[in-house]
C-alpha cells in the first residue's frame, strides 16, 4: 500500500528534480516508510533516493511505500526485473501473490525478494495488461517497457486504488491523489461543470473518467491506458475486465449459499496476507459482521481487534449488534464516540483529504475510525465495503425488484412484495419511474414538483457549460432490472465514491483498507445471481448474503430488517453546534459562483440561523462551495 506519482515527456524534463521532491513530500502520508524515484531519458533506468540524480530525464516515476508484505529493503520501488528492461511501480496489494509465485517459479522465473510487487512485476512481463484479470487484490500502477518505449497505467476492477492524470505542454503527469497535480501547476484550478452537476443534482461523484477540479481526470476501475513516452501520447483508457451479467437459472438457495460462503472464506483468507496484524471495523451490520466472524472462523479461533464508530443519537446507535457480534468472536470491540465540535475543528482539512466534495458527514466519523486504528497500532484493517452494491442491501433495490417483476408481468409476486415493503409508498413511486421512458421520465417528475434543475442551481450557467443530463445509468440493460443496478451501483454510481472516501480517510493516516468483499469471483458470483436469491419475496434484502453467513454471525444480525449503514446524526450536530452554523454563516456571507442560483444565499443564511430545515441538499451546497474556496477553485463563467 503505497502513493505513487510520475511525469512522462517527449524532452528532458525541465526542473526534474523540485518536481520528483514536490510529489514525493505530497504523498508522504501514503507511505511513511520509504520512498524511491526512477527517471529515464537515455538507454537505461536511474533509481535512486536523491530526487538530484534523476536530472535530464523525461520520464520520472515518485514511489512512497506503507510496508506491509515483505518489510526488507527487498520490496524497495520502482522495481526494476533481472534484464533491466522492465519497471513497475504498485499501491496496493496482490492478495495471491504465493499462487501466482509458485506458477512462475515453475516456469523458471528467479525472484530476489518476497514481496507482491516482484510476482505483479513478472505478471505483466509475462502476459501484458490482460494478465492482471488474474490479479486478486487492490492496484493502481505504472509499468514502463523500455524496449518499446511505452508506459501502461492502470487500475484494480473496482477502482479500490485511485490513479489520476492531467497534462501540460505535452506532458502527463500522473498521482494517486488530485492535489499534487494541481498544487505542481498540471492542472489549473478550476471547476468541472459537469461532474461538478452530477454531485449537485444526483450526490454523485467519482463517475467515469471526470473529477471535479477541469482537466483533471481519472483511469477508470478495470481499465488500463498505454502511453507513448517518446510523444507523451496517450491511448484513451481500455478495458481490460467485464464481468459476465448473465443470470443463473438453476440455482438454489442452499446451493448458492455455499458456493459463497466457500469465496468469502476463501477472500478472507486471503485478505488476511501481511507481514503486519490485521484489525476491522463493525458497525454491527451485517457486512462487518461477516468479516469479523468469518476471520475468528478461518484464523483459529482468533478474532482481529475491532474499531466501532458509535452515534450518538438513538435512532442510528447501533452498539447493541456491535456488542453482539464481538461477543461471538470473543473480542472487546473498540469504540468511537464523536462529537459535533470536533466536526467543527475539523471539517476543513477532511475537505481537502478528500479533494473534491462528499455527500454526507458519515465520512468524518469513518475518519476518525481510521485515525483510533493507527493511533492503536495497527497498519491494515478490513471493511464490509461492496456488499450493498453486489448482494441487493439498499432499500432502493426493492424498488428495482419490484419493477422487474412488473415489467416481466409477474403479478401476484410483485403485490406480494408491494404489500410487505413497510415504506411501500417509496419503492412504488421509485418502480413506476424507473418503468417510465427517459423523457416521461422528466416530464413526471415536473408535474410532480421535482425538476430536474433544481431552484438551488443557475439552469442558465450549468446548460450553457453542456452540464445538464439526467442521472447517468452504467447498467446494460434496462434500469427495471435488479441485477443492472447492481451492475451501475457496483462500478459507476455507488461503490466508487465510497471506495475514494475510504482510501482518502484511510491514508490520510497511513492505513491500508482492505475490502475482501470485492473480488473478481465474488463480483463475478454475484451478477450471475436470479433476482430472488438476492431480494426475498417478503421485501428482505441480502437475502443470499445472509443464509451464506449463518453460523458465522449471530442470528439476531442476520434477521435484521432495518437499514442504519453507516449514518451520522448531521442535522442534529449542525443544530446543536453554533461553530458548524457559524461556518455555514460565513460561506453564506460570501459572494456565490455563478452556478448557484441567487436565492441560495439567503437560505443558507436561514438555515445556518434556524429559520429554515437544514437538509442534504444544503451539505452537498455547502461542501462544494468550501471545497472550492480550501482548494482555490475558480468557476468559469
Amino acid at each position: 500500500m503505497c502513493g505513487l506519482a510520475g511525469i512522462v515527456a517527449p524532452r528532458p524534463i525541465e526542473g526534474l528534480p523540485a518536481l520528483v521532491d514536490g510529489f514525493s513530500r505530497a504523498l508522504e502520508h501514503r507511505g511513511p516508510d520509504d520512498f524511491g524515484f526512477l527517471s529515464w531519458g537515455g538507454d537505461g533506468f536511474c533509481v535512486d533516493r536523491d530526487p538530484k540524480a534523476l536530472a535530464g530525464g523525461s520520464v520520472a516515476l515518485v514511489h512512497r511505500r506503507l510496508s506491509i508484505v515483505d518489510l526488507s529493503p527487498r520490496g524497495w520501488q520502482p522495481m526494476i526485473d533481472a534484464t533491466g528492461r522492465y519497471a513497475l511501480m504498485l499501491n496496493g496489494e496482490i492478495y495471491n501473490y504465493p499462487e501466482l509465485r509458485v506458477e512462475q517459479e515453475r516456469d523458471g522465473v528467479r525472484f530476489r525478494s518476497t514481496t507482491d510487487t516482484e510476482v505483479l512485476l513478472n505478471l505483466v512481463i509475462r502476459e501484458g495488461v490482460a494478465g492482471l484479470r488474474r490479479a486478486v487484490g487492490m492496484f493502481a500502477l505504472a509499468f514502463v517497457d523500455r524496449e518499446r518505449r511505452r508506459m501502461w497505467l492502470a487500475r484494480d476492477p473496482f477502482g479500490i486504488k485511485p490513479l489520476v492524470y492531467a497534462t501540460r505542454d505535452g506532458m502527463l503527469a500522473f498521482a494517486s491523489e488530485i492535489r499534487p497535480l494541481v498544487e505542481l501547476g498540471f492542472a489549473r484550478r478550476q471547476v468541472e461543470p459537469s461532474a461538478l452537476f452530477h454531485y449537485l443534482r444526483h450526490a454523485i461523484t467519482d463517475y467515469g473518467e471526470l473529477t471535479t477540479i477541469d482537466g483533471v481526470l481519472q483511469v477508470p476501475p478495470a481499465h488500463s491506458m498505454e502511453v507513448d513516452v517518446e510523444t507523451g501520447a496517450v491511448s484513451a483508457p481500455r478495458r481490460y475486465w467485464t464481468p459476465a451479467v448473465e443470470q443463473r437459472t438453476a440455482i438454489g438457495l442452499d446451493a448458492a449459499a455455499e458456493e459463497l460462503r466457500a469465496l468469502f472464506l476463501d477472500s478472507i483468507k486471503l485478505h488476511l496476507r501481511a507481514d503486519v496484524p490485521v484489525a476491522a471495523t463493525l458497525s454491527g451490520g451485517i457486512d462487518s459482521s461477516a468479516i469479523v466472524g468469518a476471520i475468528h472462523a478461518v484464523n483459529g479461533d482468533k478474532a482481529p481487534a475491532t474499531f466501532s464508530y458509535i452515534a450518538d443519537d438513538a435512532a442510528l446507535n447501533e452498539e447493541r449488534y456491535v456488542d453482539l457480534a464481538a461477543a461471538s468472536a470473543g473480542v472487546a470491540p473498540r469504540k468511537i464516540h464523536v462529537q459535533p465540535q470536533q466536526l467543527a475543528d475539523e471539517l476543513d482539512a477532511l475537505i481537502l483529504t478528500q479533494e473534491q466534495p462528499f455527500t454526507t458527514t458519515s465520512m468524518w466519523a469513518q475518519s476518525r475510525v481510521f485515525r483510533r486504528v493507527s493511533e492503536d497500532g495497527f497498519k491494515v484493517v478490513m471493511d464490509g465495503q461492496g456488499a450493498d452494491e453486489l448482494f441487493a442491501g439498499y432499500p432502493v433495490f426493492r424498488a428495482a425488484r419490484l419493477a422487474s417483476l412488473i415489467r416481466r408481468g409477474r403479478w401476484p409476486q410483485a403485490v406480494r412484495l408491494a404489500r410487505s415493503l413497510p415504506d411501500r409508498g417509496v419503492p412504488l413511486l421509485q418502480a413506476a419511474g424507473t418503468l417510465l421512458p427517459g423523457g416521461v421520465r422528466s416530464a413526471a417528475r415536473r408535474l410532480a414538483g421535482r425538476p430536474t434543475m433544481p431552484w438551488w442551481l443557475n439552469a442558465d450557467w450549468f446548460e450553457r457549460h453542456g452540464a445538464v443530463s439526467e442521472r447517468p445509468f452504467a447498467g446494460s440493460a434496462a434500469p427495471t432490472d435488479l441485477s443492472a443496478q447492481l451492475y451501475d451501483a457496483t462500478v459507476a454510481s455507488s461503490l466508487p465514491m465510497l471506495l475514494r472516501y475510504a482510501d482518502r480517510n484511510a491514508m490520510a493516516v497511513s492505513i491500508e483498507n482492505r475490502v475482501p468483499f470485492l473480488t473478481v469471483p465474488l463480483a463475478q458470483f454475484a451478477f450471475t445471481l436470479p433476482d430472488d436469491l438476492l431480494i426475498a419475496a417478503d421485501g428482505t434484502t441480502k437475502r443470499l448474503l445472509r443464509a451464506a453467513m449463518r453460523g458465522l454471525v449471530p442470528d439476531t444480525i442476520l434477521r435484521r430488517r432495518d437499514k442504519i449503514g453507516f449514518a451520522t446524526p448531521e442535522a442534529k450536530w449542525f443544530n446543536d453546534s453554533s461553530a458548524l452554523r457559524g461556518q455555514l454563516a460565513a460561506v453564506a456571507s460570501r459572494p456565490l459562483p455563478p452556478c448557484f442560483a441567487p436565492a441560495l444565499a439567503a437560505r443558507l443564511r436561514d438555515v445556518a440561523e434556524g429559520r429554515a430545515p437544514y437538509g442534504p441538499e444544503i451539505w452537498r451546497c455547502w461542501n462544494a462551495l468550501r471545497s472550492a474556496e480550501l482548494m482555490r477553485l475558480e468557476f468559469p463563467s
